[in-house]
């Protein structure tokens, strides 16, 4: 008897324990209210755009959950170079979650320039770069999980090795990323983390275009940086891989109140009136559609971003035959046949609409956002990586000096010059606004969250001949 206990308590101690290693791995929108999320990586990371687009999610889908996204992505970055900074430019913001990227600098992708090819070694000094970052890679990990914090692992973007820019091709430097991918995917399972795979969509999706047009690419014409459909593209996949949520709302119009409630999703309908030739009611949506930036459209040709994440229902059951004219709070938004509204119509395509414009303000304000975080994290970039210590909190005049110097004698024949020129040359505008820069982010998301919620609006259908 006592044997059987001891091998019952035995059996729910592993059970128990199996539940708590997959604690991670949950479904539904992985952020909640009062999250603080640091986003690290390298230059990607640091360019901020496709998890300003997952915050426009956040911010749109979820008025209610205040969710701070912080950048802490530094251009040219390497798994050592996070190691050096993990406290004073990482774990200083305190975060509860943290989203890891990084592998594109680690490759070391001279080594596979066609001139090095025949280079005595240099197949040993491509694998000892990924055991470097194997290692490294580790070791952040477990430090970032330290505390209880969570951890998201990004498998790291491509290279285009397979497109005919004419930037000099690295050939073999994204198969070198598969393997930090491949090596990410094991950490994830030994730390049962959450992964996003942007190296599988990315290289089908350039595959598939490239098929057409071998010019063409998902990422930048300097084969490592993606522009905005390529970050899209990016928060599809984050979305997609962290549980987030298909529907803004679902309106249903049933025969009553009651009725058209219980069918509905994310909202509340009240003051249905049915008359001739005429239906109208009110509905206060819980969330708002996700406005998609225009340089980013060209991505939703690509993902189903729109069917999976932005899906802003309203079904009318009990229409009469005939076309109906839409308003929303007077506006005109479309006409639309009553087969089109028994099946649904699909608000968040509809850029006309109330909701939309406020959708809008929002994706205003974290551009805004976004600048400001791009100009911190330049005086950052350029502190930890350009000026020594003694010279940190030297005055402008000095820091200028040794900046002019450091362009003529590192980059000056460089083809990074004119990127180098004017990154000093922003950290040297801002470097004495930088209290009021950091003061303005916060300030920023307040007037996200004060802008963000819900509102009731008037829906009218109005028969037309």
């Amino acid at each position: 008897m006592r044997r059987h206990c001891r091998i019952f308590i035995l059996v729910l101690t592993l059970l128990s324990l199996h539940g708590q290693s997959f604690a991670q791995k949950q479904t539904g929108a992985v952020f909640a209210n009062g999250d603080k999320v640091c986003f690290v990586g390298n230059s990607i990371t640091n360019n901020g755009q496709f998890y300003n687009f997952v915050n426009l999610y956040y911010a749109t889908r979820y008025p209610d959950r205040k969710v701070t996204f912080i950048n802490c992505g530094i251009s040219g970055d390497v798994t050592q170079g996070i190691l050096n900074r993990m406290e004073s430019d990482i774990l200083v913001h305190k975060p509860n979650w943290c989203v890891l990227m990084i592998g594109m600098n680690d490759v070391s992708r001279s080594l596979y320039s066609k001139a090095r090819a025949n280079e005595a070694g240099i197949e040993e000094k491509k694998q000892q770069a990924l055991d470097l970052y194997n290692r490294n890679l580790e070791i952040i990990v477990k430090k970032l999980l330290e505390g209880g914090r969570k951890l998201i692992l990004q498998k790291p973007s491509i290279y285009d090795q397979t497109g005919t820019q004419a930037t000099e091709n690295m050939f073999g430097v994204n198969d070198a990323l598969k393997k930090c991918a491949d090596f990410g995917q094991q950490l994830a399972d030994k730390y049962n983390l959450v992964t996003v795979d942007y190296w599988t969509i990315l290289t089908n999706i350039n595959k598939t275009v490239q098929q057409k047009d071998s010019a063409a690419t998902i990422i930048g014409p300097d084969r490592v940086h993606p522009g905005p459909e390529g970050h899209l593209v990016m928060a599809y996949e984050f979305l997609r891989s962290t549980g987030a949520e298909k529907y803004v709302s679902k309106i249903v119009i049933a025969r009553d109140e009651q009725k058209s409630n219980k069918e509905s999703l994310n909202c509340q309908i009240k003051d249905i009136s049915v008359k001739k030739g005429e239906i109208q009611f009110s509905v206060k949506e819980n969330s708002l559609p996700f406005p998609v930036d225009a340089s980013a459209g060209k991505a939703l040709d690509l993902v189903n971003f729109t069917s999976d994440f932005n899906q802003q229902i309203l079904k009318i059951e009990n229409v009469s035959p005939g076309s109906y004219q839409l308003l929303i709070d007077g506006s005109q938004i479309g006409s639309f046949s009553s087969g089109q509204l028994k099946e649904g119509i699909n608000l968040a395509v509809f850029k006309d609409t109330p909701q939309y414009h406020q959708a809008l303000k929002i994706m205003a304000l974290l551009a805004e956002y976004r600048k400001n975080q791009s100009m911190y994290r330049n005086i950052v970039t350029i502190q930890i990586h350009h000026l020594p210590d003694s010279l940190k909190d030297a005055d402008r005049s000095a820091q200028q000096v040794f900046l002019e110097k450091r362009l003529e004698e590192k980059f000056k024949t460089s083809p990074q010059l004119t990127y180098y020129t004017n990154q000093f040359k922003s950290y040297l505008a801002n470097k004495s606004k930088q209290q009021q820069i950091m003061q303005a982010m916060p300030e920023i998301i307040e007037k996200v969250f004060a802008a963000n919620q819900p509102v009731v609006h008037r829906f009218r259908l109005v028969s037309t001949p």
